[in-house]
């Protein structure tokens, strides 16, 4: 009997330890789905106290380009892209993030390498696809895992930026799935390997006065070894004659830089009007006479049999 209730004791005690630990591992679980650790945050610190104190990081880990676009297509994209000579000089260029054309894509940057072999950092400003900012400008700090390897953040260029302009350094979730941002980074990472990048979202809806004095502040914060990238497709659900009609005059006034245009373009020509609003700021800050250069002009009927509602992609360079 004494031997019996030793046992059972004994196992009465066990499952108590174990339903204990069991508590703690799926607390532990929780905490990290909703918190994910960082070096600031201990893991073992009390939910309750990170709330009450307000500690709370965003994510450190890079953000993988896979989420973007499959390895094997964006390898193969290498092998149909074209190259267009353009001359030195370049300050600033326009590129797709839709990965149907990724071979569009690397002929941006193959031209781009070509011109400005020693560009060290690149400013990518994205159209804020799903409105998921804290405000119109977002910003991040964390690198992107591409095939190549790590492409950093310009994390020193991104404080200076969100303490002296508009832009918010935003949490885990939203660069995680901008793909206007995510899409051209593994690109980069191949022909800049040494670069750093420094993303930018912009909600279509932001106050145009705004946009102009952020390219404004964003001149200000530059070297001579920056270029600007403005992720943008462009004409957007319309059959392929309409919208090729409607490239040819985008093209046109990308040459001419119209930024009256552009300041109130919708998607069935630019979907990122707004942020050629704060580049033409940008060189106008600068003072740069610039030139257009076309190194690529697509369409996804190119791609997929669909010519009714389309996608249309207008890729090229300014130079000085």
């Amino acid at each position: 009997m004494k031997r019996h209730n030793t046992i059972l004791v004994f196992s009465l005690t066990a499952a108590l330890a174990a339903a204990v630990l069991g508590i703690a591992i799926l607390s532990s679980r929780q905490m990290d789905k909703d918190y994910p650790t960082t070096d600031l945050v201990p893991s073992a610190l009390p939910l309750n106290k990170v709330e009450r104190e307000g500690i709370l990081r965003f994510s450190t880990q890079a953000i993988s380009t896979d989420t973007f676009i499959d390895r094997r297509s964006f390898e193969s994209s290498w092998s149909h892209a074209k190259r267009v000579d353009v001359s030195s000089g370049v300050v600033a260029g326009v590129v797709n993030h839709h990965v149907l054309a990724a071979d569009l894509m690397a002929g941006f940057f193959l031209s781009l390498k070509r011109s400005a072999p020693q560009t060290q950092r690149f400013i990518v400003i994205s159209p804020d696809h799903f409105f998921s900012g804290h405000g119109p400008i977002s910003t991040l700090d964390r690198n992107y895992s591409t095939p190549d390897g790590l492409l950093r953040s310009d994390t020193a260029f991104v404080a200076e930026l969100v303490s002296s302009t508009s832009a918010a350094l935003e949490d885990n979730a939203m660069f995680e799935r901008e793909h206007g941002v995510g899409a051209l980074a593994p690109f980069i990472q191949r022909e800049f390997p040494e670069a750093k990048i420094v993303g930018i979202a912009l909600q279509g809806t932001m106050d145009r006065g705004l946009a102009r004095d952020f390219g404004t502040s964003l001149a200000g914060l530059v070297d001579s070894h920056t270029v600007i990238i403005i992720s943008s497709d462009m004409s957007h659900y319309l059959p392929a004659k309409t919208a090729l009609a409607n490239d040819s005059v985008t093209i046109d006034k990308l040459k001419d830089f119209d930024t009256a245009f552009f300041a109130t373009v919708k998607d069935d020509h630019v979907d990122n009007g707004v942020g050629l609003v704060v580049l033409a700021s940008y060189l106008d800050a600068l003072g740069i006479k610039h030139a257009f250069h076309l190194v690529g002009h697509g369409i996804s009927s190119d791609y997929v049999s669909d010519d009714k509602s389309t996608t249309t992609y207008i890729n090229g360079l300014w130079t000085r």
